[in-house]
């Protein structure tokens, strides 16, 4: 069985597929902090607020294939959530951000998910992350406040991580590759038997085990094995 490992491709090349992403969430959670660490592998530290969007794009490699991921970092200001609701309708991952040392952006969640519902298609794959891990104070959420929104609105993907840190960032972003490309590249892939058949033996281990037997690589989000 191949193994369904991602690993990031540095150079321009042409890519196979390619995964439209949106990230959501209000001003200040950092969303394009996030991005920023994931393509630049850096903390920029405060910024002016996003204006609109903001669009960049990172090349991976999985099984063999060249995945482009386009990664849209919308601005989270209540003026501009109107203007932004076609613009995520043909987006196959939204990715949702809230601040874990503010309780009212988690809050707030709630709000950015019944948008999503109303004006995305039900195909597109729902991500939760919780940003700011790296607090030195009590968090002010509860993990299993969390947890308990995450299963009450069917939410399977769910992640915790630190855009000043790097503290898992490269890895939910792997981990969003590879549900984007079981879900969307596999499908249209070769439809042998033996392909299948391997497809399925993926899945299986993938969702048993996100990344390795080594939980010092855990993804912690709330339905991971590892924990």
């Amino acid at each position: 069985m191949k193994d369904l490992e991602v690993s990031d491709i540095e150079h321009e090349i042409n890519t196979e597929f390619s995964f439209k992403l949106v990230m959501l969430g209000d001003s200040g959670v950092g969303k394009t902090s996030l991005v920023k660490h994931e393509i630049n592998n850096a903390f920029y530290g405060e910024r002016d607020s996003t204006i609109i969007f903001e669009h960049s794009f990172k090349n991976f490699e999985i099984m063999g294939k060249t995945i482009r991921l386009q990664i849209w970092d919308t601005c989270g200001k209540e003026v501009y959530h109107s203007s932004m609701k076609n613009f995520y309708r043909s987006a196959l991952c939204i990715v949702v951000v809230f601040s874990l040392e503010d309780s009212d952006s988690f809050y707030e969640v709630n709000k950015w998910i019944e948008e999503i519902q109303e004006n995305n298609a039900d195909d597109s794959i729902i991500v939760l992350i919780g940003n700011k891990c790296d607090l030195t104070q009590p968090r002010t959420i509860p993990r299993e406040t969390i947890e308990d929104y995450c299963k009450k609105n069917r939410i399977e993907n769910y992640f915790e991580a630190s855009a000043k840190t790097g503290e898992n960032v490269h890895e939910l972003f792997k981990t969003i590759v590879k549900r984007l490309f079981i879900k969307f590249a596999m499908p249209i892939m070769d439809d042998s038997k033996e392909t299948k058949n391997e497809e399925k033996d993926i899945v299986s281990s993938f969702r048993k085990n996100l990344f390795s037997e080594n939980t010092a690589n855990c993804c912690k989000s709330c339905f991971c094995y590892n924990q």
